[in-house]
Order: C-alpha cells, then sequence, then structure tokens
C-alpha cells in the first residue's frame, strides 16, 4: 500500500470515531431475511429517489437493504468510508465517485475483483469503454452514471451575431473561430467562457492519446508538449485573442461554477457537464431572458478520446459480510440507479426508451429550448471515444492542486511558462516519490 494512503488513512482513523459499518450486525438481527449492506451520505437518507430506488430493489428480489448514513460534507464522508475500510469493514457495496476517489481505493486493494462474479462478455458488452479495466487485467466496478461535458451556447448571442448554431463534431480550431465572431468588447460579450480551473487550462491535451500525466516510471509527465502547448493555448486564447475573460479578470470577481448560469447572457458558449442543465433550467435561482442550446465537447484532433467523461463506480469489499446478495445489489444498482437519480447511464449504447428516461426531464424542464435527441446526440452518440475528466493515479489530489495553483499563477504572469513547468514537476516528483 502506497505512504500516502497509509498515513493519510491511519491519521484519520486515529481522529473518527467512526469505526467498521455493521454488515455483520445487521445480518445478526435478520436471521431470516437476505440483507445487503451499503453506506452513503446521510443525506442521501432525505432523498425520496434513494429510498424508493431500494424499496423497489427490495421488493423485486427480497434482500433488504441496510443502509449505513454517514454524517458530513462529501469529503468527510469519502474520508469515513476510507477509513472503515481500512480498518476492515464488512459493509457490502460501495458506491465511489469519479475516478480520482476510485483510482485511490483501487490501489489500495479495497474491491474484490469482479471478473469471476460476474458475466465479463456481458459487463463489457454493456458498458463498453465504461468498464474500468485495470492494468492487472481485471475490473473491480461497475459504471452506475456518466457525467459528461459538452459545450452549452446561448442562442440569443449567436442569432445576434448572425452565426449559425455549433452542430455535429468539431475542434478547438472551430470553437475558436465561432468564439471570434461573436465577441464584442464594446458590448461585454464574449464568445466564450471557462473559469480559471481544471480541465480547462489544459483539458485539450488530455484529449490526446499521446498525453500521459506519468512517465513510464510513474513521476510527473506534465512538462511534456502536449500539455505544454494546451496552457500556452488557453492563456492565448484569454489574454490575447480575448475570446473569454482573463484568469485575472476571474479571480478577481471571484468566478466560481456557476457564474455562467449568472452571466450566461453576455457569455456565448461554455464547455460544461451535463448537470449544469439543472442550473439552465433553474429560472428560479438563475432567471434568464436567453435560450441556451447544447453541442458536442470539441475535439482536439484525428485519434484522440475527444469527450471528457467522469464515472460512478459500484464495487464490493473484499471483506463483504453477504458476497451473493452484493453481488445481486451491484448489477442492479449499475443497471438502475441513473432512472431514481436522474442520471445519464453508463451504457455503451442507449435506446430509445432509455434515452427518454435520461432526458425527457431535462428538455421538458427547459421549455423548449433542448429536445432529448439534441441531448442524446450531442452528449453520448458522438462517436467520439472518451477521455476521464480527472487526474488519476499517484498523488491525483495533490497533482490536482499543484497543476491549478501553478497555471494561475502562468496566466496571471506572475511566471513564465518554464518556470511554471518546472515548479508543477518539481513539486509534484517530490509527491509521488513521498506515495511510493
Amino acid at each position: 500500500m502506497k505512504k500516502t494512503i497509509a498515513f493519510a488513512l491511519v491519521a484519520l482513523l486515529a481522529l473518527s470515531t467512526a469505526m467498521a459499518m455493521g454488515g455483520s450486525e445487521t445480518a445478526a438481527s435478520a436471521e431470516t431475511q437476505r440483507t445487503v449492506t451499503t453506506a452513503c451520505s446521510a443525506t442521501y437518507t432525505q432523498e425520496t429517489w434513494f429510498n424508493k430506488m431500494n424499496e423497489d430493489f427490495e421488493k423485486e428480489t427480497g434482500i433488504h437493504v441496510h443502509v449505513d448514513p454517514v454524517p458530513g460534507d462529501e469529503i468527510e464522508y469519502v474520508n469515513k468510508i476510507n477509513i472503515d475500510l481500512l480498518a476492515g469493514s464488512d459493509v457490502d457495496v460501495i458506491e465511489t465517485l469519479g475516478p480520482k476517489n476510485y483510482s485511490l481505493r483501487i490501489e489500495a486493494g479495497y474491491f474484490t475483483p469482479l471478473d469471476d462474479i460476474v458475466d465479463a462478455d456481458e459487463a463489457k458488452s454493456l458498458y463498453g469503454a465504461n468498464l474500468p479495466i485495470e492494468d492487472d487485467g481485471h475490473f473491480y466496478a461497475l459504471p452506475f452514471k456518466q457525467e459528461v461535458y459538452c459545450v452549452f451556447y446561448n442562442k440569443n448571442l449567436f442569432d445576434e451575431a448572425g452565426v449559425p448554431y455549433p452542430q455535429g463534431s468539431w475542434t478547438w480550431d472551430d470553437y475558436v473561430e465561432t468564439a471570434l465572431k461573436i465577441t464584442d468588447p464594446d458590448k461585454g460579450i464574449y464568445g466564450s467562457f471557462m473559469n480559471a480551473d481544471l480541465p480547462w487550462m489544459y483539458m485539450y491535451a488530455q484529449q490526446l492519446d499521446s498525453a500521459e500525466f506519468y512517465t513510464e516510471d510513474g513521476m510527473c509527465n506534465f512538462d511534456s508538449k502536449e500539455f505544454r502547448e494546451a496552457a500556452e493555448w488557453f492563456k492565448h486564447i484569454s489574454n490575447e485573442l480575448k475570446i473569454q475573460p482573463t484568469v485575472a479578470e476571474l479571480e478577481g470577481e471571484n468566478a466560481n461554477w456557476n457564474y455562467y448560469a449568472l452571466e450566461g447572457y453576455r457569455l456565448a458558449m461554455f464547455p460544461q457537464g451535463n448537470w449544469f442543465t439543472r442550473l439552465l433550467n433553474d429560472n428560479n435561482d438563475y432567471p434568464k431572458d436567453w435560450s441556451y442550446g447544447v453541442a458536442p465537447f470539441p475535439s482536439a484532433g484525428e485519434g484522440g478520446n475527444n469527450n471528457l467523461v467522469s464515472l460512478g463506480y459500484v464495487s464490493i469489499n473484499k471483506n463483504a459480510a453477504h458476497p451473493e446478495e452484493a453481488k445481486i445489489y451491484l448489477e442492479w444498482i449499475a443497471e438502475n440507479q441513473w432512472k431514481y437519480e436522474g442520471g445519464i447511464p453508463a451504457f455503451a449504447v442507449m435506446t430509445e426508451e432509455q434515452q427518454d428516461i435520461a432526458f425527457g426531464a431535462i428538455a421538458e424542464a427547459s421549455n423548449g429550448q433542448v429536445t432529448v435527441s439534441d441531448l442524446y446526440e450531442n452528449l453520448v452518440n458522438t462517436g467520439m471515444g472518451t477521455a476521464s475528466s480527472d487526474i488519476v493515479g499517484t498523488a491525483a489530489a495533490e497533482y490536482y492542486n499543484v497543476v491549478k495553483e501553478e497555471l494561475i499563477a502562468y496566466n496571471m504572469d506572475l511566471q513564465d511558462l518554464d518556470t511554471t513547468m518546472q515548479r508543477i514537476t518539481e513539486r509534484m516528483n517530490e509527491a509521488i516519490r513521498n506515495a511510493q
């Protein structure tokens, strides 16, 4: 086990009173009823969809779902789950949001391989490239939902500028050309908006097969040609082409993830995950007098994995108290939770019925701004391949923070590109060595 994982989790263990999550006790209290145990953030237990989902599972299978709610925010929840897994908890099924936390749990060896438990061929057919097969050839989870990146755009600004709406596959060069046609400094209109965060400041490198965050020997590879060019590109379109607010301006305004929903009347295009439709359809908290559309995420060129995706994973604890029930719950959750939660399934292909379930409520809430077909074709059915939206691997959380800090300094002209790449490399190599 990596030092960083062991030390961090042991430290949290010493501070926490949350111990193993009670799977055996549950079994003892339900001698005649089959049981499966899982843990969730305490807020989930207040969600109607979550309770209905587990009730329906029990009705369908006869297996009772015992839920251990974990208090606190998302970070506290993740940490407490890791503490319990480190302590040898026998909870059966664990959900992990995002590849970063999933990567850490795989590295720590918390999950049982699923190859001999579920039908591997069927899983590969159902989930395609979204099935997380590791370097050892095993897979330790099924994906139960996906957040997909796309480009939201302001139809009104396109109409006023006489620019056609983006349709079909396009590149970042096309995106910049479109943004330039709409940008109007005199009116305070920008053709693009990407805030001072990741992955925007390097994302088109992330889409390329040739771009790797780590070298072959596991050290930092951010000073590679692909990431250097991506960092230069982002600064160029902001500071020189001025198709979007500069990082300095955004930092000054404290612009965060909901900035587009507030300022979208003057921002023509906004790359973001599909979850942002909740804000765009929310006229109570984010009232607007403009209509939005959706376009595919631009490609970085041929041969790349161009759609950025963040997956949710469901796994079986290697110490599960009820492994047979865990298998049934795992497969059921992977195929059904998205329906209750209102998300997008991680299936390789979606039927028309599944498309309607996944996107019908969003389309209806948009009052005609987007349709089910718009959402499916521009988010899922792009045929462009997928890449993780997160940095994964050794010291991933620190990697994210270091890159963000240094690229912000570079974009604000506080240091040059060579210094930026040198600082990222040195800081990350130290972090990676400490984690080994």
